[in-house]
């Protein structure tokens, strides 16, 4: 580990491993969240999806 002087969250921590991945890295750097705006995108679907098929089937609520 380096830089334990700034604290153990700041330091930087060194480690060697194998077969680490694949991985998804869901924020970026400008606080975009991956699984939050997919979940948003989702449920516009779905509910589009409901909607079409309440028009065909008269006992779905």
């Amino acid at each position: 580990m380096e830089w334990l002087d700034l604290g153990m969250p700041e330091a930087m921590w060194v480690m060697r491993v194998k077969g680490f991945g694949p991985l998804i890295v869901s924020i970026d750097t400008q606080g975009n969240n991956l699984f939050e705006n997919n979940k948003k995108l989702f449920n516009v679907k779905r509910d589009e999806v409901v909607e079409e098929i309440c028009r065909h089937v008269d006992y779905l609520e």
